[in-house]
């Protein structure tokens, strides 16, 4: 029950009436443009009459589901350190809801396993042109760890320099 609601489909007798039942108080009706030019002028007339506004949204796609104060206590309580799934519980949400609403970058999954200095050896070595193999053998980390290691550190190197640092 509500005062105000949202159509998108054009507005019949019927829905009319469904709506009516449905909200007894109902003061606004929200639609898009579009099917405001596609409603008659008696049905118009007549929720006019009932002191019913149509109030005709000039921007498109439905209207936001969680409004800003909501997403303020979200990323308030993810800056106080609370995890997302407790979040979520407590404000009775999904979890995936408070992923798609947080602003800040949430750190996922378990730290590396690798120091940034041995990071930064890997780099050096491969600089030097020490086959992969070599550096696999003499760090006794896996093969395909060093690929991944060496692509996400050209990865920071690349993403540093287009932002100028």
């Amino acid at each position: 029950m509500s005062s105000r609601v949202h159509v998108n489909k054009p507005l019949s007798s019927r829905m009319i009436i469904e709506l009516l039942d449905d909200n007894p108080d109902l003061e606004v009706i929200e639609c898009p443009q579009s099917l405001y030019e596609r409603t008659s002028e008696t049905y118009i007339d007549a929720l006019r009459e009932l002191g019913i506004t149509i109030k005709v949204l000039n921007h498109r796609g439905r209207p936001k589901k969680y409004d800003n104060q909501l997403i303020n206590k979200i990323n308030d309580m993810i800056n106080s350190g609370i995890k997302p799934k407790t979040i979520a519980k407590r404000l009775h949400i999904s979890q995936k809801t408070v992923y798609y609403l947080k602003n800040k970058k949430l750190k996922q999954g378990p730290p590396s396993k690798y120091s940034d200095e041995i990071k930064q050896e890997i780099v050096k070595l491969k600089s030097c042109g020490i086959p992969v193999k070599s550096i696999s053998d003499k760090l006794n980390i896996p093969i395909r760890t060093i690929y991944y290691i060496l692509e996400r550190e050209r990865e920071l190197l690349l993403s540093k320099q287009s932002k100028g640092v």
